[in-house]
This record gives structure tokens, C-alpha cells and sequence, in this order.
């Protein structure tokens, strides 16, 4: 039997992490969601997930730092940051880790960020 996609949510609101995960299993996704980075990297690498939803502002190890941390593992996993500071420091860090796209918290449809296409 085929495992389903997997995606994680990291973020220290049980609120926002209940409400992501029913959103990802309505599409017929499994997820699993964790507190902080830290209990996130515990379990990692049991199952690699197949997309990442996490939040920047973690207490103890930030969501950036958890990016550069999978980074340097070499690990390719997507990320979709959630945040609620528009922080312009923590936007070009993160797009210089990768980022793409981010959603706001609370969650809307728009991006708070997107990326300069050349």
C-alpha cells in the first residue's frame, strides 16, 4: 500500500496547528504537526514529509533556522512559511534560503510575500 503525502505543520499556536492539519486532510493529505522546530528535528527522520508548513516566529529554534537546518541535511523537503510579522529581514532570509511563497496568519489566500522574478 502507498503512503499518502505527508505534510507537517510546526507552529506553537494548537490552534493554528488543528486548523491547518483538517485543512490538509480535506484535500485527502495526511499530516502530522508538531510545537516547535525542536520537536519537529525529534522525529525527523522517521518519515521525511512531503511539504513543510511552518511558522517563523517558533519559540526556541525560529522557523528560519530550522530551513537552514534542513538545508544543510540537504534536504529538499518544500516549505510554506506561515507568519504573522512582516518582518522585512526575516522575508529577504528566507528568500535567500529558498522561500518562494508565504501565507499570512491568520491564513488568507494571498501571499504576504512573493519572491522578485528576474
Amino acid at each position: 500500500m502507498a503512503e499518502r503525502t505527508l505534510v507537517t505543520i510546526v507552529d506553537d499556536e494548537k490552534a493554528v496547528r488543528r486548523a491547518i492539519g483538517r485543512l490538509v486532510m480535506s484535500a485527502g493529505l495526511e499530516s502530522e504537526a508538531f510545537s516547535s522546530a525542536e520537536e519537529f528535528l525529534q522525529s525527523y527522520p522517521n518519515r521525511s514529509p512531503d511539504c513543510l508548513i511552518l511558522d517563523l516566529c517558533l519559540p526556541g529554534m525560529s522557523g528560519l533556522e530550522l530551513q537552514h537546518r534542513l538545508a544543510a541535511d540537504h534536504n529538499r523537503t518544500p516549505i510554506v512559511f506561515v507568519s504573522a510579522h512582516d518582518d522585512p529581514e526575516c522575508r529577504a532570509r528566507a528568500l535567500q534560503g529558498g522561500l518562494s511563497h508565504s501565507l499570512p496568519n491568520p491564513l488568507r489566500m494571498t501571499p504576504c510575500w512573493k519572491p522578485s522574478i528576474p
